[in-house]
């Protein structure tokens, strides 16, 4: 699992493989020299770096072990010493408060959402942003949660995690990436088939056997791997502490 997460940095860290993020500029263009920025979930650093070389200092918060440690490398690498790494659960971590709280992607496990949300408003003075999937209608993963689970269901995602800020009493506001929709590729098949556990939520293996069956019936093979046909958009939901 650690080379995993390895590999992971090592891809980013290709030339060209960063693409424009219109999610992440927006965020970006609200920062100052001065700020300081809390990342909820940081992984391997996707949003970390560019958030530290915009900012004064960014705590990344990431309980995985190998996350933690692909992120230092990639850190060391470059040499920058403006960022502090939490080892915790979002829910569990100690850390003081910041201009900036963002969370890319990272509320998806959350037991709490609505918690998740206001311990990141508690801990910001100017700006929470949470980044949140927009998925396809009909998608593969919806069709396996209908056969698995009894009901329609493709992550917490956008429509979800919005909606339960609005029953939390939150109102937060919406910037949706103007960019044309993107679509997974796994490596690997069993990399598709950990990926459909994952959002599934499944800790082990006992529906292997319908996840084969249907990726081999949906996914595409390219060049670069397995395509899902689930398109998905990105979107930032975001408020000013006190002011949702």
């Amino acid at each position: 699992m650690v080379e995993r997460w390895a590999a992971l940095a090592r891809r980013l860290d290709e030339p060209g493989e960063q693409r424009p993020d219109p999610v992440l500029q927006f965020v970006l263009d609200r920062l100052e020299p001065t700020l300081t920025v809390l990342d909820v979930g940081a992984g391997v650093g996707r949003w970390t770096i560019p958030l530290a070389e915009r900012a004064r200092a960014v705590t990344a918060v990431e309980p995985v072990e190998g996350m933690r440690r692909a992120l230092q490398d990639r850190l060391s690498s470059r040499q920058m010493t403006n960022v502090t790494i939490v080892g915790r659960p979002w829910l569990e971590a100690d850390v003081p408060r910041h201009d900036v709280s963002v969370a890319a992607y990272s509320m998806y496990t959350s037991p709490d959402l609505p918690a998740f949300a206001r311990k990141m408003e508690a801990c910001s003075t100017r700006l929470c942003g949470m980044a949140m999937r927009i998925p396809a209608p009909g998608g593969v993963i919806g069709e396996l949660s209908e056969a698995i689970h009894g009901d329609w269901h493709d992550s917490p995602n956008f429509i979800v995690g919005y909606n339960a800020l609005l029953e939390a009493g939150l109102s937060p506001n919406v910037f949706v990436e103007p960019a044309a929709a993107r679509y997974w590729t796994d490596a690997t098949f069993e990399d598709a088939i950990a990926r459909a556990r994952r959002h599934l939520r499944l800790s082990g293996g006992q529906f292997d056997g319908l996840i084969t069956k249907t990726l081999k019936r949906s996914l595409v093979k390219t060049p670069e791997g397995y395509r899902w046909p689930d398109w998905m958009r990105a979107a930032l939901v975001w408020w000013e502490p006190g002011n949702a």
